[in-house]
């Protein structure tokens, strides 16, 4: 194919031996060979290990001739550039700092302070260094998330104090702009309790104006929605500095099986995985 030639040919002038360039896997080509851009020239090339299009890679030159040969150097996978890798990892470190909280007595609820409860738990976490350490590894790897998670889906973030006998906690939190009915915030909280099974709350709060008064609005989604009447109680009185709240549950039902993992699964799940671990011989 005279294209292929070409393309060789102008590889071969413009790199030399030992050089570094990236090349990413396009689509499968003729006879068992695949096409890759390489430095912007697009080459068939085999590959020893399963090809996965679109991943970036990174190689260095080892032969120009007779056969062009490059060899990836890549690096591994880690939870900074693998969202696979992140989600297991917030999964086990989440693991190993919640077997600490039997430790901590949790507040009295109702009413459910928020303040109080934070406090509470700080006080506590100062207090036991092994806590210490696996919580901060945990804020560490949600630290990691916002990489994959786009501005708009809100702040990443590990509350395990917000909620009495919460775990898996996951959260996500986002100041609302004028398009998306603010000001105000958004809580996107998901977890586990040992009665409701997993649930998801999606909550707003809206500050008052001259329009309107300050109003807090939730909906409540849970793994056995039959328990929905004692979470309900549990959010009737919420109280966060010195604001008095009393949410206004919209809706309780089913959790819906997109959400069964969580919120951030769904979406760091969806970001693009770099590929690793080829060889390319063109």
């Amino acid at each position: 194919m005279q294209h292929i030639a070409s393309n060789l040919q102008a590889f071969r002038r413009g790199h030399t031996v030992g050089q570094t360039v990236k090349g990413r896997l396009l689509s499968p080509g003729p006879g068992g060979l695949f096409w890759v851009v390489v430095s912007g020239i697009k080459l068939l090339a085999s590959l020893d290990h399963e090809p996965v299009p679109g991943r970036e890679l990174i190689f260095r030159i080892k032969a120009l001739e007779p056969e062009l040969i490059l060899k990836d150097i890549t690096p591994p996978p880690s939870s900074a550039t693998e969202p696979g890798l992140l989600l297991a990892g917030i999964a086990a470190a989440r693991t190993r700092f919640e077997r600490h909280l039997s430790r901590l007595a949790p507040p009295s609820c109702p009413p459910l302070d928020l303040t109080a409860a934070r406090r509470h738990f700080r006080d506590w976490l100062a207090g036991d260094a092994p806590a210490q350490a696996d919580f901060s590894a945990v804020q560490e790897l949600f630290r990691l998330a916002r990489t994959f998670v786009p501005r708009i889906e809100g702040h990443p973030r590990y509350l395990p104090w917000v909620f009495p006998g919460l775990t898996q906690a996951e959260a996500l939190t986002a100041r609302l702009s004028p398009e998306q009915g603010g000001p105000g915030f958004r809580l996107r909280l998901f977890g586990h309790l040992s009665g409701p099974g997993r649930l998801a709350i999606e909550a707003s709060h809206h500050p008052a104006s001259r329009k309107a008064p300050a109003r807090t609005v939730y909906r409540l989604m849970l793994e056995h929605p039959q328990e929905a009447a004692d979470c309900m109680a549990m959010l009737a009185d919420l109280r966060f500095g010195k604001a008095v709240l009393a949410p206004a549950c919209l809706s309780a039902g089913a959790l819906p099986a997109p959400l069964a993992a969580g919120f951030l699964a769904r979406i760091v799940a969806a970001t693009a995985r770099p590929f690793t671990g080829l060889r390319l011989r063109v």
